[in-house]
């Protein structure tokens, strides 16, 4: 078995709102299911459990945790070093709510968890062995409470089947290579580099793997290391993800990537239909895996999805609330999607965006805006701002902001002394709003804002209205 150089190597501190708990709850939505602690209605509904498994440094967890004050987020990795750094920020944030445990999946029991209600695992499925993955689905099924969401993203045979053998040679000459796991990482690619000037065999006219070479050399050496250097990587079809998970009772039923509903900015017509041929199932996600050359997933699944009728899930979609979260000026017209840029509606999507731009709104709201009277017309429109990076969905009432802006004066301490994080959390998203790190370091720094006409001013304004908007802030002394 090859050496795992990235054990001792923490991974890359990084934010993903895919995590966003109000965005997995928004999918089941989505598709017409009842799931997670917000399908009750109760008013203690922002009372939930929320575990990730592989946590790393736990960025996205901690920003979580401070966006949903209520709930408890449970934060599990085998490093010592991630769980160390993620203690020390939410001590430092005052975030009571977060519980971190370093541990292998293999090696939890039951009274390390209570019963759960939301599970995410992102960056792990692909890079664990068969018996880690066996185990982290018995910890689920032991927790996982009926009607509680799991979100876990993974890599396909789709895109990634040529490099099995690459990453394969890449490890073994790391193994007898000499230096620390980043320097033998880069004598690895270096030698890879070498043989795909030979022009021969398998490396003859290689062009996609020259171009993923160029790209990973570029990149940061710890997602590399924790990426490729890993003893166990394995891409793996739909079909078996669903499989293992269905062992505790968990059903399938949509993916964070929401464009995937959007047939037409997927897929060109003539395929889009002989895609709709195929039954519904594992077999069309993978026909359609391969037609989109999609190599990367964010599934969902529910334990025990319960459909709503047309008037339940009306009412639930109406009272859907979502935020901007880019800049009004930035959300343009012209969106890139997987089959391309596509032109938008400017008289249905411009009324919409105005109205988000003043704040935060619910589907309900929007409607009579958009002149819209059909529900599943103005979702699609919210769907396809949500897919193109213009909008997302939020919980109906914003989160006290103390633990926010707490966490959120540490973050922009640590960018001062020269961290790149581009996140702040936000109270009104439950989750991180991106904040570039210039300005973070503006905030950190207490800069004082342009003077009135000065160039940087719009732009200043533009930054400061949205950050307003979803509250984002820090807390001072």
């Amino acid at each position: 078995m090859a050496e795992d150089l990235s054990i001792s190597t923490p991974y890359t501190n990084h934010y993903f709102s895919s995590l966003a708990p109000a965005m997995l709850q928004f999918v089941p939505l989505l598709h017409r299911w009842q799931a997670g602690p917000a399908a009750t209605r109760l008013p203690t509904q922002d009372r939930f459990n929320y575990v990730e498994f592989g946590c790393g440094q736990a960025l996205s967890l901690l920003i979580m945790a401070a966006g949903n004050p209520n709930a408890t987020f449970y934060g599990i990795d085998y490093s010592a070093a991630h769980i160390a750094r993620a203690r020390r920020m939410a001590d430092q944030a005052g975030l009571a709510n977060v519980v971190l445990m370093e541990r292998a999946f293999e090696d939890m029991k039951p009274e390390d968890l209570p019963p759960i209600d939301m599970a995410v695992l992102h960056g792990v499925y692909s890079w664990i062995p068969p018996a880690a993955r066996d185990a982290l689905v018995d910890v689920i099924d032991r927790h996982l409470r009926p009607g509680g969401i799991v979100y876990v993203s993974y890599n396909t045979l789709t895109s990634w089947t040529a490099l099995l053998p690459i990453q394969k040679l890449l490890t073994e000459f790391a193994a007898q290579a000499s230096g620390s796991p980043e320097d033998r990482a880069r004598k690895a690619l270096d030698f890879l580099e070498k043989l795909l000037e030979t022009n021969s065999g398998h490396f003859k006219d290689a062009k996609a793997l020259a171009a993923w070479l160029k790209h990973t050399k570029g990149g940061d050496i710890r997602y590399v290391l924790h990426e490729y250097f890993v003893s166990h990587w394995e891409p793996t079809p739909h079909s078996e993800v669903a499989a293992r998970f269905g062992r505790a009772k968990l059903n399938y039923v949509g993916t964070c990537d929401v464009v995937d509903t959007l047939d037409r900015f997927i897929l060109q017509p003539a395929a889009s239909k002989a895609l709709s041929e195929v039954p519904a199932g594992p077999l069309r996600e993978t026909a359609g895996d391969l037609m989109r050359n999609n190599g990367f997933r964010r599934d969902v699944y529910v334990r025990g999805p319960v459909a709503t009728t047309p008037s339940e899930w009306r009412d639930r979609v109406r009272e859907q609330r979502f935020a901007l979260i880019r800049r009004r000026d930035r959300c343009g017209m012209s969106a890139k999607f997987p089959i391309g840029t596509v032109e938008l509606n400017k008289e249905a999507f411009d009324p919409a965006l105005d109205r988000l731009a003043d704040g935060p709104a619910t589907l309900g709201d929007l409607l009579p805006i958009m002149g819209e009277t059909q529900d599943g017309n103005a979702l699609r429109r919210l769907v396809t701002m949500v897919a193109a990076g213009y909008a997302a969905p939020c919980p109906p009432v914003d989160a006290d902001p103390g633990p926010s802006d707490r966490l959120n004066r540490v973050l922009a301490d640590e960018v001062a002394l020269g961290h790149s994080h581009d996140v702040l959390a936000s109270p009104v998203l439950g989750a991180g709003a991106r904040v570039a790190t210039p300005r973070i370091v503006a905030l950190a720094k207490d800069t004082p804002p342009p003077a009135p006409g000065a160039p940087e001013e719009p732009d200043y304004l533009a930054e400061r209205r949205l950050m307003d908007n979803l509250r984002v802030r820090l807390r001072r002394g």
